[in-house]
């Protein structure tokens, strides 16, 4: 811990000596770094105090990870890597993962000979654009949200006067949607009713191999097919309770209490150093309890019902969790179900409804189904909170139900589909008026 002392001269200007330890010499003789800090002259006494500590755990950091203080000096490249590995205690390993592909894969190579105070907003901007006819402009955020952190703590370490990133324009794909995709209330209804939907799938004619080797020809044959209780399960908790995909997957029946009608989220599964694994939620917040709809309860039941017969009928070859009563969500052979499983699933079933609407539009516009917008897996997430708002569950209730940190974290996301919802808040006060008139 650096050591920081107030220096009032008799002019009345403020700075702070600060002393900062750097470990011992071969000899056991203590190795310092004595700097002088001027602070805000015109700040309180406790401002200074506080900036001056924080400019002291600044420092500290710099001379832990070896950051030349002259940016002129140092390549952006060194810096990247230095900045990723000072982050990564702080970061789940799924992110840090994250960072570092997207450092690898395209900003490394571009910036590669760049010294970290050349590079301007124009080569910023001018890189983004490289990546406009390969990735979408979610993506592009990615690679902009790295190179800022990166920045960002240059700027902190005062080795660049202003953040380059800062000011720089992401281009837009013109043809590219942008913002949360999501289900409205309406769509979301239709979205659970058409998960008990039966779809006639059509088999084209194949060739296959039957025990002895030998190929025969298949026809072209129909089947009727209806979507499995367990992904029944996952899409109604993802779309009411708002679960993450990682949470959802890292659920076991032990997690569910019935008699309170809840569900326990306190683990998650993603990408951890030994692959893809049980690790902490997202955030401390993200341990809760979550309500579970009256109409989801039958069908965690049934599904329970299913799940214990296929575990009986497997005996010894059955290969999944027997602890905690099981993992939900399996394999044929009760394995945990791969992570892009449900994804892959999910995709499979809007494409096999959209289809359906298309092909019976009679039967379709009897039963009140449309076409469905093809929304990613998370877009239930999103439509769970565009639900709760429209049902005027209160924002605070809203982030608990998603487990967000806070309830600003909740409104950043959020908000503008939120403001879309606004036309119903008016219509609900104008018909107040009507009736009080």
């Amino acid at each position: 811990m650096a050591s920081v002392k107030r220096v009032e001269y008799k002019s009345g200007r403020v700075v702070y000596r600060i002393v900062i330890c750097q470990g011992y010499d071969k000899k056991g003789n203590k190795l310092v770094k004595n700097l002088t800090y001027s602070v805000n002259q015109s700040a309180t006494p406790k401002q200074q105090e506080r900036e001056a500590k924080k400019y002291a755990m600044d420092m500290e950091d710099k001379l832990k990870y070896g950051y030349d203080f002259n940016a002129e000096k140092m390549s952006f490249e060194d810096f990247a890597y230095k900045w990723l590995e000072s982050v990564k205690d702080d970061l789940a390993y799924g992110t840090y993962a994250g960072y570092k592909q997207v450092l690898e894969s395209r900003i490394l190579p571009y910036f590669k000979g760049y010294k970290v105070a050349n590079i301007k907003t124009p080569h910023i901007e001018a890189f983004y654009k490289t990546l406009v006819s390969e990735y979408s402009y979610g993506t592009i955020k990615r690679f902009a949200n790295v190179l800022n952190l990166i920045f960002k703590t240059a700027r902190r370490y005062q080795m660049i006067e202003s953040n380059p990133c800062e000011d720089a324009k992401k281009p837009k794909n013109k043809d590219e949607e942008t913002g949360l995709k999501f289900f409205t209330p309406k769509q979301a209804i239709m979205f659970m009713k058409s998960l008990d939907l039966t779809y006639d799938v059509v088999y084209k004619g194949h060739q296959r191999i039957d025990d002895t080797g030998k190929p025969y020809y298949v026809r072209e044959y129909t089947e009727s097919y209806t979507v499995p209780t367990q992904f029944k399960v996952f899409f109604m908790l993802s779309l009411f309770c708002g679960f993450r995909k990682g949470e959802t997957l890292a659920l076991h029946w032990n997690d569910i209490d019935y008699k309170n009608k809840t569900i326990s989220i306190s683990k998650s599964v993603g990408m951890t150093e030994h692959g893809f694994d049980y690790k902490d939620p997202k955030t401390k917040k993200s341990v809760r309890k979550v309500s579970i709809p009256d109409d989801v309860i039958p069908l965690l039941k049934q599904y329970h019902s299913e799940y214990v017969q296929s575990l009986w009928k497997h005996g010894t070859a059955w290969q999944g969790d027997r602890e905690n009563g099981g993992n939900l969500f399996i394999q044929s052979d009760g394995k945990l179900m791969g992570h892009t499983t449900p994804y892959q699933y999910f995709i499979k079933h809007l494409n096999r409804y959209n289809d359906w609407v298309q092909n019976n539009p009679d039967k379709a516009k009897a039963g009140g189904f449309e076409e469905l917008p093809m929304i990613p897996l998370h877009g239930l997430r999103h439509s769970c909170a565009t639900l709760l708002n429209y049902l005027e569950v209160n924002i605070i209730e809203i982030s608990k139900t998603l487990g967000h940190s806070t309830c600003s974290t909740t409104m950043n996301i959020y908000a503008h589909s939120f403001e879309e919802q606004q036309e119903v808040v008016a219509n609900k006060v104008n018909d107040f008026l009507r009736m009080n008139a």
